[in-house]
């Protein structure tokens, strides 16, 4: 397994703590929400509200690229803070997007990013935004819309298209009869493994700190199998998570 040598990153850090009942909350939130409300809304109110930061560590089995099992965390603060954090027997590999730029760390040292790579972050910045359902209510970034009944695949009750205004970037989320995001599609670069149509099915939902979250994720990259990810916590709304960005170029504080 990889280590977990704790170097300094952008996001303080800490232990996440298990997940906390909140179930209830969820189902009187989605029952609050209303006929009337947009399905944008229904959807964060099936999974209990919005969530301004999280934490997530995972285990996964790669089956592309560098294949095995791999450990890492992803911490994700609205609106455009995101680290990435992949666990090695050496030094941490964290990408962060700090809202202007992306960084690069090995251990707590800030490395060049290239513009390959920092095109390939920024894609993966804009899925995990998309997937995370609260960027869908700022109309000055993304816009969306319902897919048509006739067009929703087989297992799903409706989907939603939406579009990421600055670059044209389209995704399909497909939810189920609950209004939870149970799948998602676009285009995302994932060097060194490649470009192409990223596809997630999420399953194995369960109350987080009031929320309703996926446990467990399947990707697929053009069709073929890439990651299994297992969740091993969630953290969420932490106000100890806060944004711990060194100064330097790029850097906001």
């Amino acid at each position: 397994m990889a280590s977990r040598r704790r170097a300094r990153h952008p996001f303080r850090r800490r232990r996440p703590r298990g997940a906390a009942g909140g179930l209830l909350v969820a189902l009187v939130a989605a029952g609050l929400a209303g006929c009337s409300a947009s399905a944008v809304d229904r959807a964060i109110a099936a999974r209990g509200g919005p969530i301004e930061s999280s934490l997530r560590e995972v285990e996964a089995t790669v089956h592309r690229g560098f294949r095995g099992t791999w450990s890492w965390e992803i911490a994700l603060r609205r609106p455009d803070l995101v680290r990435w954090t992949i666990h090695t027997f050496g030094e941490e590999q964290s990408y962060v997007f700090d809202g202007r730029s992306v960084l690069l760390y090995l251990g707590s040292a800030s490395m060049p990013v290239d513009r390959a790579a920092e095109s390939a972050f920024r894609s993966q910045v804009r899925w995990l935004a998309v997937t995370g359902l609260d960027v869908l209510r700022d109309g000055g970034r993304v816009a969306w819309e319902e897919v048509p009944r006739a067009r929703v695949p087989a297992g799903y009750a409706r989907g939603l298209r939406v579009r990421w205004l600055e670059d044209g970037s389209t995704y399909d989320l497909w939810l189920d009869g609950r209004d939870l995001v149970v799948a998602a599609e676009g285009e995302v670069a994932l060097p060194p493994i490649g470009s192409g149509r990223l596809r997630a099915e999420f399953a194995d939902f369960a109350p987080v700190a009031g929320r309703l979250l996926p446990r467990s994720g399947r990707y697929t990259l053009d069709g073929a199998l890439l990651v299994e990810e297992r969740v091993l916590s969630w953290t969420l709304d932490d106000p100890r998570a806060a944004v711990d960005l060194p100064a330097g170029p790029g850097a906001s504080r």
